[in-house]
């Protein structure tokens, strides 16, 4: 479980790094940040949210050819 406060650390140096203009900085705790929700177990939750939006944009790009 060291995962989620590994995240809110990310997080709050990502949002430190952004406020001081830091680019490198910003991509480095950035993709902490990533990693650390990958490992999560919330990991489970993410992935099934992106693929609902997925299948989402596949439904509507289907239902706007089918009606013309």
């Amino acid at each position: 479980m060291i995962a989620l406060p590994l995240f809110l650390f990310a997080g709050g140096a990502t949002w430190l790094f952004w406020r001081s203009d830091m680019r490198a900085g910003v991509l480095l705790a950035a993709l902490v940040c990533g990693y650390a929700l990958a490992t999560s177990p919330l990991a489970g939750a993410i992935n099934g949210m992106g693929s609902g939006i997925s299948t989402a944009v596949q439904n509507a790009g289907n239902d706007q050819a089918s009606s013309r």
